[in-house]
């Protein structure tokens, strides 16, 4: 018996209160999505993504998610919701203390022992404040109640993001991925309040990251749920699913405002194996069909993409698959090189895959009994990766000024050396101090902090140290050779992300001797 509820908080503005008002709204726009759809033979989804806005501004995108996966009525035994917290900031994913969600139409028991595989991770907490006034989760439960039935035995799990990074929101959703039984809706509007053409050009883009699964360049500019959209993605990447885009559409749509607009759109993603409907077929499901309003949002409806990768970073995670244990050679014979003549080893073009002949910039990271021992690297691609990864570990190994020279009899067990390959640098944009604290996304964000002459770098890696935003900032000050306490108006920012590789995953012991 459920005894915990978490009562419902936007009922009456976002949607009606009055529940027979409300089924019928919910019953209009999944019917009117029904009839847009192509018919014949239709996959079912894994995963939607929908808008959380007020049913008259974002129904009927919400509807055109929903109704994809309205086959799954008697299958689904448990829906995984994932949205960002609109209400407060906090570190990581939270649940609430509730054994079920209300709405007009009734109660929605939550799936806790669900909810107890999420709160084993170190990234998820409960916290009740964060859930309290929250809408973007509770808009979506009239849509599950009526297409699945008001008394279904359905569990939720309800989670809000917030400061975390994408690939912790991954992993919530792989601990949490299930078979059949199991759907995962992410809700998240698209940008907000730009002008109507600006906004039709934004969203368009983001559409174009998420059809190209390109989880590491949708930031919160591009979609309010950037987070739990990029940690679907990379789950989706993985299994190399497929992504329909199902409409898009704006506020200036519906209330012919345009000077300041919302966005929102709704994507099925389907498993890699499902027979996907033409995109081109008549009658395809998009934003100017089964769209009251008739807006487009600047998104050509019915839009299918398959995994590609994901841009540098899916890139660079197959340059490792396929060349890590050469780039890790390559840096040990050039600190063993450099043991033995003072210099950094000099690549043999002849001898090494041309993927590590192309351009590219590194750090390489020793460390010595889990602690510091050399850093040294590239901020951006000047040279062969190969040379890079070369001239970088002798530097870290004899040229960082931080620590004595690398001597032969360290060479053992205890030293481990690691390469990341960064990304090209991205200009950072914020208001103030405050707002680049909250932009920060822990365990995923490199940043390059620069006031005038001053600069300083920190890698990704250093999140682990300093997982608190505002410590981790403070601290970049500091090695820029700032005050920690210091800003100005003239503080630059430009962010980039990682992908690595280090010598325990290629020879956990010996790795000196190999």
């Amino acid at each position: 018996m459920m005894t915990l509820i978490r009562p419902p908080a936007i009922a009456g503005t976002f949607y009606p209160a009055a529940p027979d008002q409300l089924r019928s709204e919910i019953d209009g726009l999944i019917h009117a999505a029904v009839e847009a759809e192509t018919k014949g033979d239709a996959p079912i989804p894994k995963a939607i993504i929908v808008p959380h806005a007020g049913l008259m501004f974002s129904g009927a995108i919400a509807g055109l998610g929903f109704a994809t996966v309205r086959a799954l009525k008697g299958i689904v035994k448990r829906i995984v919701i994932i949205g960002p917290a609109h209400r407060m900031a906090f570190q990581g994913i939270a649940l609430a203390k509730a054994d079920g969600f209300a709405t007009p139409l009734g109660d929605m028991r939550c799936d806790l022992a669900a909810l107890q595989t999420a709160l084993a991770l170190p990234q998820v907490q409960v916290l009740d404040d964060a859930h309290r006034m929250e809408h973007g989760l509770e808009i979506e439960l009239p849509f599950i109640q009526r297409l699945f039935g008001e008394d279904a035995d359905i569990g939720i799990v309800p989670l809000l993001v917030s400061r975390c990074a994408a690939r912790q929101v991954h992993e919530v959703i792989e601990a949490l991925w299930g078979g059949p039984e199991t759907l995962i809706v992410i809700s998240s509007d698209l940008s907000h309040f730009h002008d109507y053409d600006t906004a039709q050009r934004m969203d368009d883009h983001t559409r174009q990251m998420i059809e190209r699964f390109d989880a590491e360049s949708i930031d919160t500019n591009d979609a309010c749920g950037a987070l739990p959209v990029a940690g679907m993605l990379i789950s989706a990447r993985k299994r190399s699913m497929r992504i329909k885009t199902l409409g898009m559409r704006n506020s200036g749509d519906v209330t012919g405002d345009k000077s300041r607009v919302v966005g929102y759109g709704a994507w099925a993603i389907y498993t890699g194996t499902e027979k996907m409907r033409d995109p081109n077929a008549a009658g395809n499901a998009s934003a100017s069909t089964g769209d009251p309003a008739g807006g487009t949002g600047g998104s050509t409806g019915g839009s299918t993409g398959k995994s590609t990768g994901g841009g540098f970073v899916g890139a660079t995670e197959q340059l490792l698959a396929d060349q890590g244990a050469a780039m890790i050679d390559l840096a040990r014979r050039s600190i063993l090189h450099g043991i033995a003549h003072g210099r950094p080893l000099e690549v043999d073009p002849s001898t090494v895959s041309p993927a590590l002949l192309a351009q590219g910039a590194c750090f390489v990271t020793l460390k010595k009994a889990g602690q510091l021992r050399g850093c040294i690297g590239s901020v951006m691609a000047h040279r062969d990766l190969a040379n890079d990864i070369c001239i970088n570990a002798f530097k870290a190994g004899f040229g960082d000024p931080r620590f004595p020279k690398l001597q032969e009899n360290e060479l053992n067990d205890d030293l481990e050396l690691s390469i990341s390959v960064l990304s090209p640098p991205r200009d950072f944009p914020f208001e103030n101090e405050a707002d680049l604290i909250a932009k920060l996304t822990p365990f995923e964000d490199g940043i390059i902090l620069s006031d005038g002459n001053r600069r300083g770098l920190f890698l990704p890696q250093v999140w682990e140290q300093l997982p608190e935003p505002a410590a981790f900032l403070a601290h970049l000050k500091r090695k820029a050779g700032l005050s920690m306490d210091y800003w100005s108006d003239h503080m630059r920012a430009q962010r980039f992300v990682t992908r690595g590789i280090s010598g325990t995953d290629i020879a956990p012991t010996g790795f000196w001797n190999t």
